[in-house]
């Protein structure tokens, strides 16, 4: 399979070039690259080159113009008589392609009733069946479903992995962007929000709502804290929780008690804001926790 469209995951990329396996179970973050590596793994099963996904055969014209008839999307609040559907529709052997490849998005949020339909046919799928089922945490997902899919985990990229992406990107590796790396945790579709929209700026809300804390102005922390995009509420929980780990490092003995609590609180709270889709309700509850954080500390 050629995955050089992917950065780093080395080790992914060693389990899909071993054996093909009929379900995996993509896990990462916003912004970790599990919607590319999806992208090539669904490319690679229908094309029709040597070395898949060759980018020149019909299938992968298809595949770029998404209108291929072996390709489905299935979103996470699906209904458990939608499912059936789907999975009674899966005895027919595919139209264009050596294989049917069904994406789920979400399948941390998939019913449990759904999630127990998808099992029988995880046990025993048809030879063409490949699933790829993605989530920001696996723990969503049944056990059961689990150990029934090849695991993939995204990891962090090197530094100097981004680096290189952006110099052959964009020409260039200055401040700005090396402020979304710094930011970023690792991971390059983080980085690149941030530096669309501004690393710097990124940096600078950090500051403002570590300083609001430290004052307790509370309209403050809710201004700053108010997203409505959840990419943009995600890659600020990476950025601020490595800002505040930075300043607990080196920061004054008198403010160790708040910034450990900050921390504890923010970072807590993460597990619970990849699988809820209520961004406002999570941009004003990591407001209420880091004010709460004063009074427990």
């Amino acid at each position: 399979m050629n995955l050089q469209g992917l950065l780093g995951n080395e080790p992914i990329k060693a389990v899909l070039n071993s054996h093909p396996f009929h379900a995996y179970l993509i896990e990462g973050p916003e912004g970790s690259g599990k919607h590319t590596l999806a992208d090539l793994i669904t490319n690679a099963l229908v094309c029709e080159g040597d070395t898949p996904p060759c980018g020149v055969c019909r299938q992968c014209y298809k595949f770029r113009e998404k209108c291929h008839p072996d390709i489905f999307d299935v979103p996470s609040d699906i209904s458990a008589d939608a499912m059936r559907g789907i999975l009674a529709e899966m005895a027919l052997v595919p139209n264009d392609a050596a294989h049917r490849v069904y994406r789920i998005e979400g399948a941390e949020r998939l019913h449990p009733t759904v999630q127990n339909l998808l099992l029988k046919t995880l046990e025993e799928p048809p030879s063409y069946a490949v699933f790829l089922l993605l989530c920001n945490a696996k723990e969503g997902v049944l056990q059961t479903v689990r150990s029934r899919c090849q695991t993939l985990t995204m990891s962090p990229l090197r530094e100097d992995l981004m680096e290189d992406y952006f110099r052959r990107t964009y020409g260039t590796y200055g401040e700005k962007e090396q402020a979304a790396v710094a930011l970023s945790a690792g991971f390059l579709g983080r980085a690149l929000t941030l530096y669309e929209n501004g690393g710097g700026e990124t940096a600078k809300a950090c500051r403002q709502l570590e300083e609001a804390l430290l004052k307790g102005d509370t309209a403050q922390v809710f201004r700053i804290l108010s997203f409505e995009e959840r990419g943009e509420l995600a890659a600020f929980h990476g950025a601020f929780s490595l800002h505040m780990k930075r300043q607990l490092r080196n920061c004054d003995k008198s403010r160790l008690p708040l910034y450990g609590e900050i921390v504890r609180l923010w970072d807590g709270a993460g597990e619970a804001l990849q699988t809820n889709v209520n961004v406002k309700f999570w941009s004003t509850n990591l407001a209420r926790l880091c004010l709460s954080a004063r009074e427990r500390a």
